[in-house]
Order: C-alpha cells, then structure tokens, then sequence
C-alpha cells in the first residue's frame, strides 16, 4: 500500500531526530513497517529475534487493548516503551511503537524481573536506547513529553492510512454491488457481503416473509450470529416490525437504550446503531435487511446509502427472478395451450376429449385428482376422472350436477368458481359452456386455494376452446374460423394485456380504413380477423389451428414486412423499393401499416421504413388527416413568423451525408440542439412526451449514437455553430 510507504519515511525520520526505535505492527504484534532505529541484531528483521518480539508485542498488546492514547510501557527494570492505537478504519487498530527510554542508574543496579511481568526480551540490546534525562526535568516528565510526541506521531500516522483504507472500503462496496447485479447468492452470502464491506457496520443480517406475516432471520452475519438467527417479529413488533409494516428504511442512533434492542441483547448482540431496509419482490415485501453498530453510536451515511443500494439491487433481483418465473411459467403454459388445443381440435368423441382435458391438467396443476362430468340428460352425467373413485367420485358428481344444474338458462355463461367443503382439497370448477347451453363442468383439485387466481384466466380459456369441440362432436354445431380467432385474442388477453388492447385499436383503424379503400367484403372480413392475432407468429398459427390460407397470408406478409423494416433500419436504409412492396397483399401491408402507426404514437412519419406501395401509404395518410381534429392556438403575423423562424434551427448540410432523418426528426433535433427537454419539445411541436422518445430513438439510430450528448458533438463536428 502506498500509505504505507509514506508511514516508514515518516517513522523514519523521526527514529532519526529522536534516537528511539519505531515500529507499526497490527494486533498480532505482526510487523506492518521495517523497524527504523538501530537494531543491534543482525538478524532481527528476519530471524528468531523478530518472532520472539512479535510474540512479546503481541501479548503486550492484549494486556492494554484497551489504551485509546499514548501510554508508557514499563518493561523492563529502567525501561520504558512507548504504544500509541492507530485507528485506519472503524474495526481495525494498529499499534505505534517507539523505545528505548532507559534510567542507566536503574539498570545497572538492577537484578529484578519487569514489573509489567513481560516476558524477558533484551530491549536495550536490541532497540536504540536514550538515556533518561536528568535534573531538572524529572523521569515523570521525561516519559510523559515522549509518550506526547508518539501520540502525535500515531495520529499523522493515522491521518496518512485512511485515505487508502476508504479506497479501499469504495472499492469493496461497488464490487458488492456489482456482484449482487450480476450474480446474487443465497441471503447468507449477500448479508456477510455487505457486514465486511461497510467498515462502519459490526452486522448484518436477513429476516425473510413466512406464514402468518412473520418475519424470521435466517441468515446474519456478526456477533452472536448462532443464537440471533430464528428470531422472528411480527408487524409492528421491534425495528424489523416496524419497517415491516411501514415498508420504508429506517435509521436508529444511540439505540443501546432502546428497548427494542433488547431481544437481541438477550441473545448475545448489543446494538448502539441500528438500521432496517425492506428487500422487495416486485409489489410484495421479501424479507427485512438490517445491521448497524456495536461500537459506535451512529452509522456512517456511507454505510447506510450501502446498505439502501444493497437493497435495492436485490430487490432487483429478486424481481428479476420473478419476472423469469412468471415468463418460464407463462411460456410453458402458452406451448401447453397450443398441445392442448391441437389435440381438442383432432379429438373424435367427447370421452376422448375428456381424457386430454384431465391429462393436461394435472401434469400442469399437479393437484389431487381431476375430473370432467359431462351431461348427458337431465337425470344421466358422464364421468372421466383421475385420481377420484369410488363412492367418493360418485358423491362429488352429485353434488357438482346439483350445484351447476341452477346456473344453467341465464344470459350470459356462468363464470369459474372455486369449490370448498370439508373432506376435499379446494376445487376450480370450469364450466363447459357454449351457446348458452351448459354441457358440463371441469373440475381441477388444487393443492392450495390460492392456485385458483393463478389458474382461472388459463382454464376458462381453455374450457371454452374445450366447450366448441364437444358441441360440434354432438352435432349440436360447427365451429367456424371466427371461434378460432376470438379465442386466440382471448388468450392474448390473458399472457399480454398491452397487446390485446393494441389489436383491438388495430382492428378498429383497419376496417374503416379497408372500408374507405372500397375493398371487398371478404377482403375487409380476413383484414378484422388478422387484426385480432397478428402478434402471433405464422410458426405458432400453422395451417392445423388457423385453418385459412386467405388469413395466414395476410399474417406472414405482416411479419416479413416488419422484419423487414427492421433489417433496413440496421443497414442505415431510409426505406424499401416499390419493387419489395409489390410482393406483399394489400392485408398486410394495410395492417403493417396501422401497427407501426400506433406503436409510434400515432405518428405518420414513421411509416418511411416500411416496405408498402407509395398509393398505400399515401392513402392512409390521407386517411388519417381525415380522422384527426386539431384544436391549438396559432400565432399569425410577420413577428409571430419571424419568432418561428428563430426558434426552428437549421441542421448543418454537412449532416445531409449521414442516414437521413425524417422532417420531423430533423425538426426534433433542432430543438435537442437548443437545450430543450423532451417536455418543452413536445410542448412546442404540439405532440406527446412519448412520441417525442420515440423520435428520439430513431435519430440516435440513423446517427448512430446512443445519447443527445454524442448527437449534439456529431452535429457539432460537421460544423453547426450556434
């Protein structure tokens, strides 16, 4: 350490002026510096000797552990030695050493052991040693002046080491941080991470959320870590309680008093600081991160800004972690959808039907049992279950045809519903419903009634998909291609509210704008239908579920026109020929277009990328001033154009040669360029805030910049000048 370098100039020095020797050892008596001052033997620093005096300060240093200044050593018959605490950081104490004072008369005449009881070390043989000095001065006064000068040494000695130890102690807490961003670890793991890498925290510690609003600490890190983990608090009880219940961070100084802090003196750990974080899985509270001090009255804003960092990045994580569960889980649910539904679709009798109904849900819910009670008549159900028999099946059955028997003729299909009673696990019950005629109830056992919010949205969906093939099976009708739809845009709903209400607006601007284009029924039929699941792939549709060529074709023309905006944005290309536009259907394009349209915020400008047909493109921005109504208030006259014009900067021509940008963008820029947030842009352009981002993204693209910094610097550099 380069501090260290300084401190042995310094004791140096000071071993020359003085004649004594100095030396700075850790707690261990372990050597820190080389020894300044003549050492009379020749192999001190590296032999026996020094091993012998390490041992010697070692044990000298457990004996005045307590010494918070210079005090005089009394090792020896008329010698003297000199320790003063040097304090780098919070935890650690290191220890100045300085020697020999010697009273020769004492010394000669001496044969006594050393009143401290030191071990027997032959100090003035082995350190420098300076005469005690005589009258007037006494030895009192002597020792004390010197005992000054090496507490003054040890705080410049002081002074020069914390700086590096701060270094050091920033560098531990980003590397934490870091860490915790990239890898996480288990909450003992994290909580030792954050008690060695805040010198100003003694403990750390992790009480987890359990049953019944309980919070448990298991894990922690610091004195008395065995007897503290398994304390629990329940809201509102103790600091972790409180913050619990607030769920806001919360600081105590001077805490040895508080009586809050008493459950914890009970087993072992005595706070005079304390601090609570809540750790956060996405809305709902994972557990209480808290430490703080046994030394010291307060916590440094260090360590608590660590501390509330640390948390926020496992809060992160842990979300993180969620969203990963939540995706892996909607992921398998969506492709057990998709099996589902196929084998729904090929199914060739009711029974059949019953059994993949049954499969599916218990390899997904892993509940007790599951079982499809489908009617035959008014007296007569027909039973597939698993895991459900006996009188016990036959029982249930009753109770379910009972039950479901009053819902049937009402206006509108009768919700899932979760079933409880004693002697059986919680119940989802789904019924198969279509056209208003209930043909019978699906019945998935759970392992905890909490399941049914998870799982309700899925079956209903599926139940219906279910509910269309039993009434074709029966002869009772035929599921057309419109059902096929509206349980996929159904399904969208569930996995992916955003999009399901964009297809709904998609739809919505694509018939009025097919209409106004004077397309044929049929034409203006598939376009609505296409609206409704253009975010599915046309790998995910395939001719088995969709089941017509004139829709699919307009499904793959939307997609390979929206891959291929993007392939031209990323090869710097302003737009597509016409020649690329005549190879896709007017649907797609059509439905290309709106959906960049309202994905852009409505903004026309953005439809540049895509490879439609000029006629097209044109039209629906005819279209779309048709539909729009403006409502703003317009300066007029010569001063109001002349503000105008100073208020609209030109771009440099220079900035012609790179990707070119849209008139908006370039009017966009202008305004970056003034210093203008994306607030007073939109204010002044008469747009949204959003828009404004979104034109913001496409000029960093096709300037190929990532921030308005280095988009300001490029239009600088090709010479705009204000």
């Amino acid at each position: 350490m380069e501090q260290l370098s300084l401190v042995q100039s310094l004791q140096d020095l000071y071993a020359e002026e003085s004649g004594l020797s100095v030396l700075l050892t850790n707690d261990r008596g372990e050597w820190l510096t080389r020894p300044s001052g003549a050492i009379a033997s020749s192999n001190a620093e590296t032999g026996p000797m020094r091993v012998l005096l390490q041992s010697v300060l070692s044990e000298m240093v457990q004996r005045y552990a307590a010494a918070r200044s210079a005090i005089v050593c009394d090792v020896a018959p008329g010698v003297w030695l000199f320790m003063a605490p040097v304090f780098p950081t919070k935890r650690q104490t290191y220890y100045l050493w300085a020697g020999c004072i010697v009273d020769g008369k004492i010394v000669s005449g001496s044969r006594r052991p050393s009143p401290s009881g030191e071990p027997d070390f032959p100090w003035t043989k082995t350190w420098s040693s300076v005469p005690l000095v005589s009258a007037p001065l006494t030895s009192a006064s002597h020792t004390e002046k010197t005992a000054a000068q090496i507490g003054r040494l040890a705080a410049v000695v002081e002074g020069l080491m914390r700086p590096g130890y701060a270094a050091q102690s920033y560098l531990r807490s980003t590397e934490l941080l870091r860490r915790t961003a990239v890898t996480g670890g288990s909450p003992a793991e994290r909580v030792k991470g954050l008690a060695d890498a805040a010198d100003d925290i003694d403990f750390a510690g992790f009480a987890a959320k359990t049953e019944g609003q309980r919070f448990t600490i298991d894990a922690f890190a610091g004195q008395a870590a065995g007897s503290i983990e398994g304390l629990s608090f329940s809201l509102g009880e103790g600091f972790v309680g409180q913050v619990a219940t607030t769920r806001k961070a919360a600081f105590w100084d001077h805490a040895d008093q508080d009586p809050r802090t008493f459950v914890f003196a009970e087993h072992g750990l005595h706070p005079t600081a304390f601090f609570c974080v809540p750790v956060m899985r996405e809305r709902e509270l994972a557990g209480i991160l808290f430490g703080g001090s046994v030394t010291e009255p307060t916590v440094g804003k260090g360590a608590t800004s660590l501390a509330q960092a640390f948390a926020a990045g496992w809060s992160k994580q842990l979300t993180l972690e969620a969203v990963r569960i939540d995706r892996d889980t909607n992921f398998t649910r969506l492709s057990t959808f998709v099996e589902t539904c196929g084998a729904i679709n090929q199914a060739q009798d009711a029974k059949r039907l019953s059994y993949i109904l049954v499969d599916m849900s218990l390899n997904l819910v892993e509940g007790p049992f599951c079982c499809v009670v489908l009617k035959q008549s008014s007296s007569k159900v027909q039973l597939v279950s698993r895991g459900l028999g006996g009188p016990q099946a036959e029982r249930y059955v009753k109770e379910v045809a009972a039950r479901w028997s009053r819902r049937e003729g009402g206006a509108s299909a009768p919700a899932a519903e979760l079933c409880e009673g004693p002697g059986m696990p919680p119940v989802l019950e789904c019924p198969l419903y279509y056209q208003s005629e209930l043909l019978g109830v699906w019945c998935i056992a759970l392992k905890e009634a909490d399941q049914y919010v998870l799982y309700r949205d899925y079956m209903t969906i599926v139940a219906q998909a279910a509910s269309s093939v039993i009434y074709r099976l029966w002869d009772k009708g035929r599921v057309d291609r419109g059902d096929v739809v509206q349980l996929l845009n159904r399904a969208l709903g569930y996995w992916d509210s955003y999009a399901w209400q964009m297809t709904h607006e998609a739809q919505e601007l694509a018939l009025a704008f097919a209409r106004s284009l004077k397309l044929s029924d049929g034409e203006v039929k598939h376009i609505g239908e296409a609206c409704l699941i253009y975010p599915y792939s046309p790998a995910f549709l395939g001719d088995d579920l969709l089941r017509s060529p004139e829709l699919m074709a307009i499904i793959q023309d939307f997609h390979a026109l929206i891959r291929l905006s993007e392939e031209h944005k990323t090869s710097a290309q302003s737009g597509a020929t016409a020649t690329a536009a005549q190879s896709f259907g007017t649907g797609g394009q059509l439905i290309a277009m709106i959906y960049v349209y309202l994905q852009f915020n409505r903004d026309p400008e953005a439809l540049d990328s895509l490879a439609v047909s000029a006629e097209l493109r044109s039209a629906f921005r005819a279209f779309c001033d048709s539909r729009q109504v403006v409502e703003a208030e317009i300066e007029i006259g010569e001063e109001a154009a002349a503000a105008r014009e100073t208020a609209e900067p030109d771009l440099p021509d220079m900035l012609k040669e790179l990707p070119p940008l849209s008139s908006r963008e370039q009017e966009v820029l202008g305004h970056v360029l003034q210093g203008k947030s994306n607030r007073e842009i939109a204010e002044r352009l008469v747009i949204s805030e959003h828009t404004v981002k979104n034109h913001m993204t496409n000029i960093f693209h096709k300037l190929g910049v990532t921030d308005r910094a280095q988009a300001i610097a490029l239009v600088y550099k090709a010479g705009w000048n204000r």
